[in-house]
């Protein structure tokens, strides 16, 4: 299994890339901007901004990757009590420089907190994480056209606010065998930490991408993975059972071999994470690699849509994806052996607000050896920015001392104005599997984001 997930991932990365899309910049290209099904995918996002006939924006977005996040902060929204923007002269500005010199620029400053019902061993029961991230990106070669291949740069900081951890650690100390919240976490410092290439080639039936990757966002992916702006929980947000790495270099190739939507996409990545260090030297030094084979059904496929927001931003899709990781004697924190499994999902919309979704895993050799995930997600018409999401999930852990699991959560997302949306969210833990004194634990957040 090790070598043909190795053999398909480095065969359709090394390939080359799928092919349409203009350049995102300077069209919709999907990357979080405008809905992929309703919208006329050689228009300008500017001529599609209001999105009145049901073409909704911001379901599915996948600000997590570099240009999905410049895609979000310029796209319009529309919210209850909605009020304008103060920045509408910052946008101009960068809109002005994208025409003068090509190169897109943005970011966002995010701030969560966390309250649980039960104190953590360092005797809190609050958690404050904040989350800074600019993003610049650039097509180099081909810009304009079909093919044209773009660079893109995130740079990000991420610390604790006024607390003694995060909510990503927090929700852990508390009891919780997965995460209440997986990307407000801590960094060492201010650094890159995403640095690729991608481009589309051969009529959309081929896409790659290179470079220093946000992992997540190609295994297993589906529209709710993202935590600056959906739930909250890992539960819901990536899955439980797969020892995914973060930041770090790795390389991914998708294949539309038909018409009819099905994909083939594979990727290899470095096992060792480094937020915001260069990690392609490890890959050579150690050999550790994760290694990741998907085979579904899209409704993006031989879209355009980027191959780093294809799945954070597909409606319609089902997949199996089969994994495989080298173990890590010299891991950080403690020797991590190899490991192995099987994910599945199915998300499809239900009219032209409402998409539900049913998700789990399988593996061998990790904390968590099965899950199964359900809910929904809803899109008021008349306020398509915000969104309403729930879920429920399960969770087995491999230790068979520990308690199954079982969580709930709920989310409302207000988008204040175009560049400040606010999300109060609530989760209920049952059998907290690190806890086995508690029962219950409560967890209330609320989250902050604005775009810049």
């Amino acid at each position: 299994m090790k070598w043909l997930l190795f053999a398909v991932g480095i065969s359709l990365a090394g390939s080359a890339a799928f092919a349409q899309d203009q350049d995102l910049e300077t069209t919709s290209d999907l990357d979080d901007g405008a809905h992929p099904l309703l919208i006329d995918q050689d228009q300008d996002l500017e001529t599609t901004s209001d999105l009145d006939d049901g073409a909704y924006p911001l379901l599915l977005d996948g600000t997590l990757s570099g240009h999905g996040d410049l895609k979000e902060g310029t796209a319009t929204k529309r919210g209850f009590l909605r009020f304008d923007t103060m920045l509408s002269g910052w946008e101009a500005w960068k809109e002005q420089v994208r025409k003068n010199t090509g190169i897109s620029f943005g970011g966002s400053l995010g701030v969560m907190w966390q309250n649980y019902s039960d104190t953590t061993p360092l005797g809190d029961r609050d958690a404050v994480g904040g989350k800074l991230n600019f993003n610049i990106s650039r097509d180099l070669i081909n810009a304009g056209t079909p093919e044209a291949l773009t660079l893109a740069i995130v740079i990000e900081d991420r610390q604790p606010v006024g607390t003694d951890s995060t909510p990503q650690q927090a929700g852990i100390q508390a009891g919780s065998i997965v995460p209440t919240a997986t990307t407000f976490g801590e960094f060492d410092h201010l650094g890159i930490t995403q640095f690729y290439i991608r481009q589309n080639l051969f009529g959309n039936r081929f896409q790659y991408t290179i470079g220093k990757l946000f992992a997540p966002a190609f295994i297993n992916a589906y529209p709710f993975f993202d935590d600056n702006r959906q739930f909250f929980n890992q539960t819901f947000s990536t899955s439980p059972t797969i020892p995914s790495p973060l930041r770090g270099f790795g390389a991914v190739g998708v294949w539309y071999p038909t018409e009819g939507g099905q994909y083939v996409q594979g990727g290899v990545f470095s096992a060792n994470s480094d937020n915001t260090g260069f990690t392609l030297d490890d890959v050579f030094e150690t050999g550790e690699l994760f290694y990741n084979l998907e085979l579904g059904w899209s409704g993006l496929a031989r879209t355009g849509t980027p191959v780093n927001a294809r799945g954070p931003m597909d409606t319609n899709n089902a997949h199996l994806s089969f994994w495989y990781k080298d173990a890590q004697p010299d891991a950080a924190v403690t020797s991590q052996p190899s490991a192995k499994g099987v994910a599945f999902n199915a998300n499809f919309m239900a009219g032209q607000n409402f998409m539900w979704f049913v998700r789990g895993g399988y593996a061998q050799g990790y904390i968590n050896r099965r899950n199964l995930t359900t809910g929904f997600g809803y899109r008021p018409s008349e306020r398509y920015s915000d969104l309403l999401g729930f879920g429920v999930g399960w969770v087995e852990p491999s230790n068979a001392a520990l308690r199954d699991q079982y969580t709930a959560e709920a989310f409302y997302r207000f988008q204040v104005t175009s560049n400040f949306a606010v999300t109060p969210d609530i989760q209920y833990v049952r059998d907290p599997a690190l806890n086995p004194s508690e029962t219950d634990l409560w967890v209330f957040g609320m989250r902050a984001r604005v775009t810049f």
